[in-house]
């Protein structure tokens, strides 16, 4: 096993300091703390500046509905705020007043952590300071700074590309950058980045640092999204032969390697098999979840609330162990016994009726005879009348197990990682490039190199089909990993995804058996406008610019 030391960065009272302070304010020493002249002269403390910087790349534990794929037919999401931050979304009710709440105000944390990056650069410009040592928090800088405009760029499309600090008086009439005029910086920064940062295999490496391979890896990622039918509208080959090559790079990287099986590929989520991890944030007591992941993913019966919980969508998407559908013929599926033979990640990625859980076994059945005898639930039902909170369990009869952390109490869970980068998705999307250029034996290698660590068996599919396959087998490898949201859109495939209810089952126990009856709907106000392809640019934002920012088309 990887025995890389996993440590997430430690953050210095400096952290929150500069975040977005006019010069004149920051040019006085006050009577206690650190001003801006402390912080740019002393190395130790404009390393912990650096440091405070990674805060800026958000993470979803930190909140109920911040799982993305909560805004898919992944997942349904129940509680408090998904009325404003998923459902405005799932229901096509965004307005350019309110898309905020869906990014969880993401322009104005990302141009934030931008700010302090660009003022590093301008005040380190003439530093006095060791000269390796800024190469090094210069390299890290860049790498955020591209980071946080690639966040900007899935969301919202193009954007302001700002590389200046504004004073408070000062004019902010920008406009926005073009698509490739982004990516192109991205690129930049990233092989920029590259030339100065150590890497991974270096002592002492720590996985939530920027590195050469987490630089490379976001290169990597961002060339697959602007050669995607959302982006690339002339449908530019050449465009998928640069993402092609850039995640064969990091396919190829020494210091990683591919989780060898079903138990290390759900390890990874609790935070204790590292060798796929490139890029990763990493929580302490100190540096935290807020309340936890557990809180939102673990059953009711566990203390969890059932926030993010898996479609019946989703689960029809796992194979059987003989590399076929539930639905498709031959497959032996039978919908009464129907989690036995499945691919090997569904039990490390879903809670179902029967699954072991925290030593006891997850039940979301109600009895037969309900509601004559609604006390004879399982303790996982929402029919359930005793202390096991029924309003918090799921209402799609399922639960993930993905990143819950089953060692830990319902509202602690703040030892696992959130993993940016990890190297099967730059087979997946090694793969995908692929198949846009039809070199289809090379796209199943990749592909197949994912499925054999499960032992499922080889795809032989070529052209659209290969798609499609392709499709399905990144959409069960990267479930709850923050990428079905970002792919439905750049996919273009929103229609055929989100304009449909999400479904669940309905598991009821008869004497020793159960009864398993689909098409329960946990939410029918499921709709699409193309509009969702790009959330809309916050209003606010076109006010401060005097209008010379543009909004996105249909707000």
């Amino acid at each position: 096993m990887n025995t890389r030391k996993i440590v997430y960065i430690a953050v210095a009272a400096v952290s929150g300091l500069l975040w977005a302070c006019s010069d004149d304010i920051l040019d006085k020493k006050p009577l206690n703390g650190y001003s801006e002249v402390d912080v740019f002269a002393d190395e130790a403390l404009l390393r912990d500046y650096v440091n405070g910087t990674y805060r800026s790349i958000r993470f979803p534990f930190d909140d109920e509905n911040s799982l993305t794929d909560g805004l898919t037919d992944n997942a349904y999401n129940q509680h408090g705020s998904a009325e404003s931050t998923i459902k405005i979304y799932t229901r096509a009710e965004v307005s350019q007043d309110d898309g905020e709440g869906v990014t969880r105000n993401l322009w104005t944390q990302a141009y934030a952590g931008i700010r302090r990056v660009n003022l590093f650069f301008e005040k380190t410009q003439d530093s006095d300071l060791d000269a390796e040592a800024l190469k090094t928090l210069g390299g890290q800088m860049q790498f955020l700074r591209a980071y946080l405009y690639f966040d900007l760029l899935r969301w919202y499309g193009s954007v302001p590309l700002i590389t200046k600090t504004y004073g408070l008086n000062e004019s902010y009439e920008v406009t926005r950058a073009s698509y490739d005029e982004i990516v192109n910086f991205i690129v930049t920064e990233c092989n920029d980045a590259i030339t100065k940062l150590p890497s991974m295999t270096d002592a002492g490496y720590s996985s939530g640092v920027a590195s050469v391979e987490a630089a490379m890896a976001l290169k990597a990622r961002t060339l697959l999204y602007a050669a995607s039918a959302l982006y690339n509208t002339s449908a530019d080959d050449s465009k998928w032969t640069a993402a092609r090559d850039a995640n064969k790079a990091v396919m190829d990287l020494a210091g990683v390697s591919l989780a060898g099986n079903a138990t290390q590929y759900g390890a990874m989520f609790r935070g204790t098999n590292a060798n796929e991890v490139i890029f990763a944030r990493y929580f302490t007591q100190t540096n935290n979840q807020g309340w936890g992941v557990n809180v939102w993913l673990f059953p009711n019966s566990n203390g969890g609330w059932a926030t993010t919980t898996p479609t019946q969508n989703l689960v029809d998407d796992y194979e059987l162990t003989n590399g076929l559908l539930p639905s498709e013929a031959g497959s032996g599926y039978n919908d009464q016994n129907p989690y036995v033979n499945r691919d090997p990640r569904f039990y490390e990625t879903i809670l179902y009726n029967g699954a072991s859980f925290k030593g006891g076994v997850y039940s979301p059945y109600r009895d037969k005879t309900y509601p004559d005898s609604s006390l004879l639930a399982g303790k996982d039902s929402r029919f359930t009348i005793s202390t096991n909170s029924p309003h918090n369990a799921s209402k799609t009869g399922y639960n993930f197990r993905k990143w819950s952390q089953e060692s830990e109490a319902w509202d602690a869970g703040n030892k696992g990682p959130w993993i940016i980068f990890r190297l099967s998705e730059f087979y997946l999307n090694y793969a995908e490039a692929q198949i846009e250029l039809e070199n289809y034996d090379e796209a199943r290698n990749a592909i197949n190199a994912i499925r054999s660590r499960f032992g499922m068996p080889d795809v032989t599919e070529s052209g659209d089909e290969l798609k499609e396959r392709y499709r399905r087998e990144r959409r069960i490898e990267l479930a709850l990993e923050d990428h079905r949201f970002f792919d439905i859109r750049r996919w273009k495939i929103g229609p055929e995804s989100l304009d449909k209810p999400a479904l669940g089952v309905d598991v009821y126990k008869a004497g020793a058996s159960f009864d398993y009856i689909y098409g329960m709907v946990a939410d029918n106000t499921r709709k699409w406008d193309d509009k969702m392809y790009f959330l809309p640019i916050p209003a606010t934002e076109i006010q401060r610019s005097n209008n010379s920012l543009t909004q996105n088309s249909g707000y």
